[in-house]
């Protein structure tokens, strides 16, 4: 990772796998070493199938490993280049793992699904492995919050009840990022003990966390007016200066949102400290999906012409 005092940020447009359209394709995960996943519409598609992409070294390739599942498509990836995947088999849906993914060949685990429950996509990857996810309960139709943890039982995954919170992200050491049953603000789930993130009274719309930092927004008056918001691992708040969103954070605190407004320009911050907002291709006005930022601090996103990838240099 460059210095940023002493480095400057360059846009380049991701490659994609030949034949693919660029319009329809979204990288989703990256290791933080130069690799990464994501998804693209499937080459002569008529019912909106995707494939998995992996790129490594920049060069992406198609998964044909898992091309027969239906509703396919890349939720993360982790450093140490697993990628998680979600798809439907004919009897079932299926949270998979794709470990080795930018080696020769990679391994292909299925998570078992809660005993009772069917699954739906899967949300975040982590470090150690851990897993967070969603489920709808058989017997009443409820949504659910799964997490399945590495260092336990992978066959007895965790409940988390929609009363609760409702799944939106995952920390390194396990925490939760829970969203309120109502939608309108958050909640730090750990082992059970929740911590709700302080609220102004303003509707909040979390969205990352990582290294005990959560990142979002509150909306200020009528849309596409808004705040960024920045809270620590207690759940205090602190305003994002000049941020109207914030979608991402790094573990070294590095995060990406919007100037000014929601409709503003891309652009990052250190914690709550404005850095630069983020050059974009010529013919390019503006960026249409949330961030993935990768700890080695390379960013990307997409516009309307295709995947776009950012790097300190």
């Amino acid at each position: 990772m460059a210095d940023q005092a002493a480095c400057e940020w360059v846009v380049s447009n991701v490659p994609v796998p030949s034949g693919y359209d660029a319009r329809f394709t979204t990288v989703k995960g990256t290791d933080s070493n130069g690799n990464y996943s994501g998804n693209a519409l499937r080459q002569g598609s008529t019912d909106n199938s995707y494939d998995a992409v992996i790129w490594t070294g920049g060069q992406p390739r198609a998964l044909r490993e898992v091309e027969n599942l239906k509703d396919l498509h890349v939720s993360d990836e982790n450093r140490s280049g697993t990628v998680l995947l979600f798809g439907r088999f004919p009897d079932r849906a299926a949270v998979l793992l794709y470990s080795g993914a930018h080696e020769t060949t990679g391994t292909i685990t299925e998570l078992p699904a809660p005993e009772g429950y069917q699954l739906n996509p899967a949300l975040a990857l982590y470090e150690r492995g851990d897993v967070l996810g969603g489920a709808t309960r058989i017997s009443d139709g409820e949504g659910v919050t799964v997490l399945w943890t590495a260092t336990a039982n992978p066959a007895a995954p965790q409940i988390i009840e929609r009363s609760i919170g409702l799944g939106q992200d995952l920390d390194d050491d396990g925490t939760v990022l829970l969203r309120h049953p109502t939608g309108n603000g958050g909640l730090l789930w750990r082992n059970g003990v929740v911590t709700p993130l302080e609220h102004q009274g303003k509707p909040q719309y979390v969205q990352a966390i990582r290294g005990g930092k959560v990142v979002g927004y509150q909306l200020e008056g009528s849309w596409p007016n808004a705040q960024a918001l920045l809270w620590d691992g207690n759940g205090v708040v602190k305003r994002i200066a000049g941020a109207a969103s914030a979608y991402t954070i790094t573990g070294g605190g590095l995060v990406t949102g919007q100037r000014s407004s929601l409709t503003g320009k891309a652009a990052i911050w250190r914690d709550t400290t404005f850095k630069t907002e983020l050059p974009l291709p010529s013919g390019v006005s503006g960026v249409s999906e949330l961030f993935v930022a990768g700890d080695d601090e390379t960013l990307f996103s997409k516009s309307g012409s295709g995947p776009l990838r950012w790097s300190c240099e």
